[in-house]
């Protein structure tokens, strides 16, 4: 393919290892789907908007830096919107905010949202972000979306074009496969396949002509469990495991162990989690 044949090689080893991972995901989990493709999301939909609900985005620290960035007359573009915690949160302090995502019930989730909370000035639009056609607005971001496109030049080349005054990035400083590696050998008798890091996508920026500047903040960690049996199935799914009894009570023996328990439910005993926030100023 062109694309690949003019990649750089910090494009190239972005695409290696996106390659690799999505590839383990479909040879250990099928029936999920791919994990870039619009099904994977469909399926998880309400699941991710129970989790990261609108009210929770309220002291993200990429909302705060959005907010210092935008104003009354600012457009933003939202990629890899989701069901809208920063799009539904923003709308309410800008001009407009047109949020993208290739997965139709994440954006049916969006707009039930939006139409609860009185927003008007949030539009939708369906699709994978390198296929789809929107205007140029004056601040464009994604969030957490760029690990799972394996080519990061052109995303990253037409987000750049998509914005007028600021790109922004938001990607996590810290590998949750750190934490799940001891599980995932357990069950898969080998690490996992890596996937790239917040520095490979500066080094893929940096190769393009960009200038980008990384502020390393702390995301606090909202993931809790109301039951065991809510939390085996939500680490049954990232580590790709079968839902069987045997294996749910396996793996519910060794979380009683990491888990903590707090009030009726269960939590991670990590209190925050580092994430980047990459920002430059596009080309133009």
């Amino acid at each position: 393919m062109r694309g690949e044949r003019e990649a750089g090689p910090a494009a190239a080893r972005w695409r290696t290892l996106v390659r690799a991972r999505l590839a383990e995901v479909q040879r250990l989990a099928p029936r999920q789907g791919s994990a870039a493709g619009p099904a994977y999301w469909d399926s998880r939909a309400r699941r991710f908007a129970a989790r990261l609900p609108v009210a929770a985005a309220v002291d993200d620290p990429l909302l705060r830096r959005l907010r210092r960035c935008t104003g009354g007359r600012t457009t933003v573009l939202d990629v890899g919107a989701g069901p809208g915690r920063f799009a539904l949160n923003l709308a309410p302090r800008v001009a407009e905010v047109i949020a993208v995502d290739p997965s139709p019930a994440m954006l049916r989730d969006l707009r039930r949202q939006a139409r609860d909370l009185e927003v008007v000035n949030v539009h939708c639009v369906v699709g994978r972000w390198e296929e789809v056609d929107v205007p140029v607005a004056d601040v464009a971001f994604s969030s957490f979306v760029l690990p799972l496109v394996e080519d990061a030049g052109t995303f990253l080349r037409k987000l750049d074009a998509a914005a007028r005054r600021q790109a922004l990035l938001y990607l996590s400083a810290f590998t949750n496969d750190a934490l799940l590696d001891p599980l995932w050998r357990h069950f898969h008798g080998r690490p996992r396949r890596p996937a790239p890091t917040y520095l490979d996508a500066v080094a893929v920026l940096v190769e393009l002509g960009l200038s980008p500047t990384v502020a390393v903040v702390q995301i606090r960690n909202r993931v809790r469990y109301a039951t065991m049996a809510d939390a085996v199935a939500d680490y049954c799914s990232h580590l790709l495991l079968p839902s069987s009894r045997q294996v749910r009570s396996e793996l519910g023996g060794l979380l009683a162990s990491w888990l903590m328990a707090d009030g009726d439910g269960f939590v991670p005993p990590l209190p925050s989690v580092p994430a980047a926030i990459i920002s430059w100023t596009p080309k133009g």
